[in-house]
C-alpha cells in the first residue's frame, strides 16, 4: 500500500478504482475510501463480505456501507473540517452531494498526481514487463506485413500476441496507420490495405498487473524516398536530443524543447503538433504532461514517454515513440530495440 499524507483534519475520499487500487492494492468494488489518519473502506452490502478479509489484513478499516450518511457521520466522529476530493474524477452531481456534508471542499488531484507520478520499485518492475510484452508484441505483428494486409488485420495480429507474451490486455486502442494516415497522430485504424512503398505507423501498448506501457514505431514497406528519410531522421535525432538532455530536475517545458528545437532547425518545427510526452503508470495518460505549457520539474523515479512526431497532410506520419524512467543518471529507455529507421522488402 501507498502512503498518502491526510490526517483527520484534512481528510481524502478516494471513489474512484484506480486512485483506491494505487492507495489499498485494490478496486473499491462499489464503495468509498477514507484516507485520514488510517485508511477505511465503506464498502457496498454485494461485496463487503468478498473484500472485508483482504483489506483487514492489508491495515484497512472495512465498514458497511449503506448510504453517505454514513460516511458523513464517521467525518464528523474523527474531526474532519477539510474534505479532500480529486476534482478530476468527480461530477457536479456528486460534488453537490458532499457539499451537504458542511465541510470544506478542496481538490486533492495535485496531491495525488504528485504521489502517483513517482514510482516505487515494485511499479517500475511492473511497467518495465509491460514494455517488454509491448516490445515483442509489436515486432511479432510486424512478421505478418505484406501487400494487401489492411490496418484492422495487423492490429488484431500485434492484439493477440500481447495476450500469447503474457498481457492482460492493451493500455489504450492500438493504432494502425497506413501512408497518409500516419498523418492523422490518433488514427483511426480502419481496412485501408498496404501498398508497396508506404509508411507504417504503429502506436500501441501493453498491461501487465495493472501497469501500462507506450511505444510508437514507424517502418516502411518498400522503398522510402529522399523526404521520407530525412523526416524520420530529424525525429529520430529529436527523440534522441530529449532522451541524452533531460535530467532529474529539468522542466517539462525544457523536456519538450530539446527535442522541438530538433525538428525547427530541420525545417519540420511546425509540423510537430502535439506535446512531447506523458507520464505511464496505472493509466496510459498520466501526470506529468511534458509540454511547452507547464513547468513542472521532472523527478527519480517518474515514467514518462518521449515521442516526438512530424505529420505531413496526405503524405505521411512519423513518430518515435519510448517508455522511459529517469534515474538519477538521467533517462533509462525502457525498451531494448533499434530506433534506425527499419525497412520491409
Amino acid at each position: 500500500m501507498k502512503n498518502i499524507k491526510f490526517d483527520n483534519k484534512n481528510a481524502c475520499l478516494v471513489f474512484d478504482d484506480l486512485t483506491s487500487e494505487y492507495l489499498i492494492g485494490s478496486p473499491l468494488e462499489e464503495g468509498y475510501l477514507v484516507v485520514a489518519d488510517k485508511k477505511t473502506c465503506f464498502i457496498d452490502a454485494r461485496s463487503y463480505l468478498g473484500v472485508k478479509d483482504g483489506l483487514t489484513a492489508k491495515g484497512v478499516d472495512v465498514k458497511l456501507f449503506k448510504s453517505l450518511a454514513d460516511i458523513k457521520d464517521f467525518l464528523t466522529e474523527i474531526g474532519t473540517e477539510n474534505l479532500y476530493l480529486d476534482f478530476s474524477k468527480t461530477s457536479v452531481k456528486r460534488y453537490n452531494k458532499f457539499l451537504e456534508f458542511g465541510l470544506n471542499i478542496l481538490d486533492a488531484e495535485e496531491i495525488i498526481n504528485q504521489y502517483r507520478s513517482v514510482k516505487t520499485e515494485k511499479e517500475i518492475e511492473k511497467v518495465i514487463k509491460s514494455c517488454e510484452i509491448a516490445q515483442k508484441a509489436l515486432y511479432k505483428g510486424l512478421e505478418s506485413v505484406e501487400e494487401g494486409i489492411t490496418e484492422l488485420e495487423l492490429k488484431a495480429e500485434i492484439e493477440k500476441s500481447i495476450i500469447e507474451f503474457g498481457g492482460s490486455g492493451t493500455s489504450f486502442e492500438t493504432i494502425v496507420a497506413f501512408g497518409k494516415n500516419g498523418a492523422i497522430p490518433h488514427h483511426k485504424t480502419s481496412d485501408k490495405k498496404l501498398e508497396k512503398n508506404t509508411s507504417i505507423l504503429i502506436d500501441m501498448g501493453a498491461k501487465y498487473n495493472g501497469y501500462c506501457s507506450d511505444i510508437t514505431r514507424t517502418v516502411f514497406f518498400g522503398e522510402p524516398d529522399k523526404e521520407f528519410i530525412k523526416a524520420y531522421n530529424s525525429v529520430l535525432r529529436a527523440n534522441q536530443s530529449a532522451e541524452q538532455n533531460i535530467k532529474c530536475g529539468t522542466l517539462t517545458c525544457e523536456a519538450d524543447a530539446f527535442a522541438r528545437q530538433v525538428l525547427v532547425e530541420s525545417g519540420f518545427g511546425e509540423y510537430f503538433t502535439h506535446s512531447l510526452g506523458h507520464g505511464v503508470g496505472l493509466e496510459i495518460h498520466e501526470y506529468p504532461t511534458l509540454s511547452p505549457k507547464q513547468s513542472v520539474k521532472l523527478k527519480q523515479n517518474m515514467v514518462f514517454t518521449i515521442e516526438p512526431g512530424v505529420y505531413l497532410e496526405n503524405r505521411f506520419g512519423i513518430r518515435i515513440e519510448d517508455t522511459v524512467l529517469l534515474t538519477d543518471k538521467g533517462v533509462k529507455r525502457l525498451f531494448t530495440d533499434s530506433k534506425e529507421l527499419k525497412i520491409i522488402k
